[in-house]
């Protein structure tokens, strides 16, 4: 297995100040957390958002779990409910949830934090698409901070969660990609293509990491769509490597680097090392909130 990319260590003016990312999804509160020193790493965590609880009152409980999280490091304990200086939030919408009134219930809680919503132009990166407005900033940031990571490298960014996108940076540039459905997804779609598929349970986060993929052939009807939805996915992300490493643009420069990160990555990796080089791949823990921090 992978190890995992440390993640880009944080620069604020103030000392051992706290900040905080947070993806606010349709489905997960995607968050990364840590003290401003340069020595300091990211602890990440998840909040369950979707069927946590009805839509009236949903910020402040979602408010509650998240300054209720906790983490030790070495420099101390990292929880927001106690911390004692401001901390710096750094938000991206990208579902449903209303960020304005989890900034809300939070300040009802820490007054003096300090709260950012970051847009499509804080990102300091070329977009080379038809629309740029229309790219989900998460792939925008997941895309700045390759380029932090690893500069001019021609880069194949996957971020496996509820879907799969596979995004090419070439020369600093975002270049556009391909977006598939996420594990869960395909998943969930299978019973409505017919009576006799059943639903299968796709193996989630944390439980993911270190799961063996699925054997080919399945024997039964269960481990057959395991098969298909696992090994689909993985084959569907060799094959956009392979058609970029292959392009003419590539081939003047440095291998293609395959970056992966997302909810499902670990999962995946386990697939991926079977058919692309182990040398060439990097596991980001979350690429897109370090991409908000390093704004």
């Amino acid at each position: 297995m992978l190890s995992v990319t440390p993640a880009l260590r944080l620069r604020l003016p103030s000392v051992y100040a706290m900040i905080i990312a947070v993806d606010i999804g349709n489905t997960n509160l995607k968050c990364a957390a840590s003290f401003d020193d340069t020595e300091s790493e990211f602890r990440f965590w998840t909040i369950p958002t979707q069927n946590s609880k009805e839509n009236d009152g949903l910020e402040d409980f979602v408010a509650e779990k998240l300054l209720r999280w906790g983490a030790t490091t070495d420099k101390g304990r990292l929880m927001p409910y106690v911390h004692p200086k401001p901390i710096h939030w750094q938000m991206i919408q990208t579902g449903k949830l209303d960020w304005q009134k989890l900034k809300t219930e939070i300040l009802k809680i820490r007054p003096k934090d300090k709260f950012k919503l970051v847009t499509r132009r804080q990102i300091p990166i070329d977009i080379y698409v038809d629309s740029p407005d229309k790219v989900g900033i998460d792939r925008l940031l997941a895309a700045y901070a390759a380029v932090r990571h690893y500069g001019d490298s021609p880069m194949l960014i996957v971020d496996a969660g509820s879907a799969v996108t596979v995004d090419i940076v070439y020369d600093r540039i975002f270049q556009g990609g391909a977006i598939l459905p996420g594990l869960t997804a395909l998943a969930n779609v299978c019973p409505h293509i017919s009576a006799r598929l059943p639903k299968v349970l796709i193996p989630e986060y944390p439980a993911s990491c270190g799961a063996a993929p699925p054997i080919y052939p399945g024997k039964n009807t269960e481990d057959a769509i395991q098969c298909g939805l696992y090994w689909g996915t993985v084959g569907a992300i060799r094959q956009f490597y392979s058609m970029t490493a292959a392009s003419p643009a590539m081939t003047r420069s440095k291998k293609l680097r395959l970056l992966v990160t997302g909810g499902d990555a670990e999962y995946l990796l386990t697939g991926l090392v079977c058919v692309i080089p182990r040398e060439l791949m990097s596991h980001h823990e979350g690429l897109a909130l370090e991409g908000m921090t390093l704004l």
